[in-house]
């Protein structure tokens, strides 16, 4: 079995001068960057819309593709804009409202240009028939536009008719096309240079979402369409309320009736732009945590019994190749190892969150990883940086972790030996967050579960001079471990 390594990197956090990492040169810099350092996997958050704090996992379709990650100066190489005048070369985090609207009037002209070109309504109409969910998202965003305010069950106008708003429908087509191709493009650039793309699939989607308003019966919703259970995790050692995502919970006994459709649809959708997919909170395959809507914290609640081992067999009937990955994080029963093991999933394991038991501080040869099929992290999107986490640790816990490090691999910088440390397990791979790679604290992190911080979902790295700064090193790392591709 070949051991991989990879690096952990949002679109989002590219540089570039147009307020965030997008679709444009950047992502193709950072594929080159990693095949400069023999690195064979890259692993992003969804492509999925944001919603208004900026995260991919409550998003109004799982189908579409953000709008801010359109590449400006593609749209002028294909000739439906001209000149660009930059966001900003000295911005710091992505702030997604301006960058947002700095590019919607550039999606705006080049939308003008293109109606202009004879065959441009056969392009989106053959656009439509390929991608009939997209129809939804475009329908359901001018809907929302019409209706103007509330949750889309207190709408006044639920449908379109005719040809009502025909150019607006068909604007946001012309976006998700021009998305789609440009993510393509990027995606076989990848693929020539024998990199792979993991990307991730939220378990849940938002309510306010076209993923529910055309799938009701897939959810658990009265007779007035609200949510009477919603979604997230009990209290733990560090949520004391636990966390509330307030996300609609599946029918499953509706979604048996149909084989499973709707989520098997979502994770097929995935295959095919990601090359492997992560399956986020994996753990509510098995059993998955339901709270009273309306309730102010995760506090009360009940764990529910899924489908696991029915829904995974019908998947693999249909789609026997499909690669991914099982987010099996957190205070898990037995069973949900099991479930995983069953179908020979590879799971997760985050080293900051193992490497102070009690048995690794006694036996300093003993691997934190015991599984091959497993992908090892120092962090994730969703923890502290490495640097972060050792300073936050109390005094005897990081005498011990870093001890055990510099006792196994010499007198290093903490960050190097944790890469050392993670590269040397038993797991088929490793991936290395953006944040670790460049040594960076607390200002690498990108995101801090439970809070709406403006800081979540928006770190961006400086410039690549800084990043090729630590290109000998990661080298190093990976031939050291025979990783390197």
């Amino acid at each position: 079995m070949k051991k991989k390594i990879g690096l952990l990197c949002p679109i989002f956090s590219l540089p570039n001068t147009y307020g965030i990492g997008d679709f444009s040169e950047c992502a193709y810099r950072f594929i080159d960057y990693l095949d400069k350092i023999h690195y064979s996997s890259w692993q992003i958050l969804p492509l999925n819309p944001v919603d208004s704090f900026g995260s991919p996992y409550a998003s109004v379709s799982t189908f579409a593709i953000d709008d801010i990650f359109v590449s400006l100066t593609d749209l002028k190489h294909r000739g439906l804009i001209n000149e660009i005048t930059p966001f900003s070369n000295k911005i710091k985090s992505v702030n997604h409202k301006k960058v947002r609207k700095y590019k919607e009037a550039y999606f705006n002209l080049a939308f003008e240009n293109f109606m202009k070109f004879s065959n441009s309504l056969n392009i989106i109409n053959e656009f439509k028939e390929k991608h009939p969910r997209i129809v939804e998202y475009a329908n359901y965003l001018v809907l929302k536009r019409i209706n103007k305010t509330g949750t889309w069950n207190t709408w006044e106008k639920q449908e379109l008719g005719g040809m009502e708003r025909f150019e607006e429908v068909n604007r946001e087509i012309f976006k998700q096309y021009i998305l789609y191709e440009q993510w393509k493009d990027i995606h076989d650039y990848a693929k020539s240079k024998n990199i792979e793309i993991i990307g991730d699939l939220p378990f849940y989607v938002g309510y306010d979402s076209a993923d529910v308003f055309y799938n009701r019966d897939c959810f658990l919703l009265d007779e007035k369409y609200n949510p009477t259970m919603v979604a997230g995790v009990p209290p733990d050692y560090y949520n004391a309320d636990g966390q509330l995502w307030g996300n609609p919970i599946y029918d499953w006994d509706h979604l048996r009736n149909f084989n499973y459709s709707l989520i098997l649809e979502r994770i097929k959708h995935a295959s095919e732009i990601y090359d492997v997919t992560r399956l986020d909170h994996f753990r509510a395959f098995d059993t998955y945590y339901v709270i009273p809507s309306g309730s102010a914290t995760a506090r009360i609640g009940e764990w529910k019994e899924a489908p696991g081992y029915e829904f995974f067999d019908y998947l693999f009937q249909q789609f026997p190749n499909i690669k991914l990955i099982a987010e099996d994080l957190g205070d898990m029963r037995e069973e949900v190892f099991h479930l995983r093991d069953h179908y020979n999933l590879p799971g997760m394991q985050v080293i900051q969150f193992t490497l102070i038991d009690e048995e690794i501080r006694h036996n300093p040869f003993l691997p934190v990883v015991k599984r091959e099929n497993s992908v090892v992290y120092i962090s994730t999107h969703d923890s502290s940086t490495g640097v972060d986490w050792i300073s936050s640790l109390d005094e005897d816990s990081r005498n011990a972790v870093v001890g055990y490090l510099d006792y196994t691999f010499g007198h290093h910088h903490i960050i190097t030996n944790l890469m050392k440390y993670v590269s040397a397990q038993p797991a088929e791979r490793v991936i290395i967050s953006i944040g670790d790679a460049l040594r960076l604290g607390k200002s690498g992190r990108i995101n801090t579960p439970g809070t709406k911080s403006k800081l979540n979902w928006a770190f961006r790295f400086k410039d690549y001079a800084y990043l090729d700064s630590k290109e000998k090193r990661l080298i190093k790392i990976a031939k050291e471990s025979g990783r390197n591709s």
